[in-house]
């Protein structure tokens, strides 16, 4: 029968898990000692009963190196057999004529029955174990043999290849195990230094080079997210040029136009007192606007940084948002805006917090309200109270904020659609979110009831 083996390319695997692999050479290191204790058993046993398998290996190795088939089917005797020491043999064909015997006491030759063979080796040499077979070709009897061997411990007059077959069974699964071992440990390296020179890649400056994902399981997802990492800091170093470029126009502009009343007044255009007080009064706002734009640039590397330090107070969350609910309505007079309150939900509960990092945060929130809402639009700050929580919501009726803006909308940097028209530079939401989260609060974009941007601020676990 012919056999015709085909070998077809194994399918690319990705992802393979490698707690299953680890776990399936730990079964093969825990297998190895029970196979080669059943090999032992097996090939090296103590006593006849015990080790049968043993004996007839043993057995059938001596008989064939004793006697031979010839052509006619007859058996004969090789030529040079010695028994190994402490075995002897007799094997008689199926005539009864003893072909090979290692005993004098029946010299090859002799015409015997195979049952009177049996009975005088019980005879002539006792202590030993006798074990005899029948020699089949074909179907067809040849002849009996007789091996007579130690009947104790086969171990001393063990064969020498006998000996090799455990080692080399041991020695086998040993090697696989190793490979196996070797192959898992090239493959991890292999993908921890692909790893390696992505970060060195990262390091120096290249966030455009995809990290391929491909590996075990383990590798896979850490590939992806060095890959994540390198998109979150080019999209992050992407916000920074954008922001830098938009700080340095923010500033140039009323640098320029600071340095341009200055230039008119020394040129004499100021000739009366009116011209030179509004002249001031506009070199004053740019310096004012210069000086919040600073601000928040120093309030962002604090931020960013650190460097700053809660002053926890404990007030009543009523009483201290009247206090600033009076200086927002103040600035929504002077923008034509009008500015309502309903903190009586709020009223008597105790809170914890830095009440000038506070400020700052609720002022941001209110300011970008005030800064969106149409001519004579309405801002409102409202108050509600749960068993666990208590919110606070900063409504508008300004454009709004899309699902993807809010999404996004207390990043670094980031200006939405109708921000970028104005003078912002996308730091003021996200200084509110840090102190906010500094305390331990939260806030989240939304939509207004009544159209417009609403902000909640969510303050957990407070008491009365």
């Amino acid at each position: 029968m012919s056999l015709i083996m085909r070998r077809e390319r194994p399918p690319t695997r990705r992802g393979i898990p490698l707690r299953p692999l680890l776990g399936l050479l730990a079964l093969i290191g825990l297998a190895l000692p029970l196979a080669l204790l059943i090999l032992v058993r097996l090939f090296l046993g103590s006593s006849e009963a015990a080790e049968p398998f043993a004996r007839f290996v043993r057995s059938g190795r001596i008989l064939g190196m004793a006697v031979v088939e010839e052509a006619s089917g007859r058996l004969s005797a090789s030529a040079g057999f010695v028994p190994p020491a402490g075995f002897d043999i007799v094997v008689a064909d199926n005539s009864g004529r003893v072909v090979v015997s290692t005993l004098g006491a029946l010299p090859a030759g002799s015409l015997e029955a195979p049952p009177h063979i049996a009975a005088r080796l019980g005879a002539l040499v006792p202590g030993r174990a006798l074990y005899a077979d029948q020699l089949l070709s074909h179907g067809k009897l040849l002849g009996t043999s007789f091996i007579l061997m130690p009947a104790g411990d086969l171990r001393a007059v063990a064969d020498p290849a006998l000996r090799l077959i455990p080692i080399l069974g041991f020695g086998g699964m040993a090697f696989f195990a190793f490979l196996a071992g070797a192959l898992v440990a090239a493959h991890l390296a292999r993908e921890v230094l692909r790893l390696e020179r992505a970060a060195g890649r990262i390091a120096s400056g290249d966030l455009d080079t995809e990290i391929p994902a491909r590996g075990v399981r383990e590798i896979l997802d850490l590939g992806r997210a060095m890959d994540g990492m390198r998109i979150a800091l080019r999209e992050d170093l992407a916000r920074r040029a954008r922001f830098l470029a938009a700080v340095s126009h923010d500033l140039r502009t009323p640098l320029t136009s600071i340095g341009g009343y200055l230039e008119a007044i020394e040129d004499g255009l100021a000739g009366d007192a009116d011209t030179l007080g509004r002249y001031v009064k506009i070199m004053r706002d740019k310096t004012g606007l210069l000086e919040t734009r600073i601000g928040g640039l120093i309030d962002f590397a604090r931020m960013e940084t650190e460097e700053w330090r809660l002053r926890f107070e404990d007030l009543d969350l009523g009483d201290y948002l009247a206090g600033l609910a009076r200086e927002f309505g103040e600035d929504a007079a002077l923008l034509g805006l009008g500015l309502s309150c309903a903190l009586e939900p709020v009223r008597g509960i105790k809170v914890g917090l830095d009440r000038v990092l506070m400020a700052r945060a609720l002022e941001n929130l209110v300011s970008n309200a005030l800064h969106f809402s149409p001519s004579g639009g309405h801002v409102s700050i409202s108050c509600r109270s749960s068993g666990e929580a208590v919110f606070i919501d900063i409504d508008d009726e300004g454009p709004g904020l899309s699902a993807a803006e809010r999404e996004r909308v207390f990043e670094p940097f980031y200006r939405g659609s109708a921000a970028r028209e104005g003078e912002g530079s996308g730091l003021g939401l996200y200084i509110a979110r840090s102190v906010l989260v500094g305390h331990g609060w939260t806030v989240e974009a939304g939509e207004a009831p009544g159209g417009g941007g609403r902000f909640t601020v969510r303050i957990p676990g407070p008491r009365p």
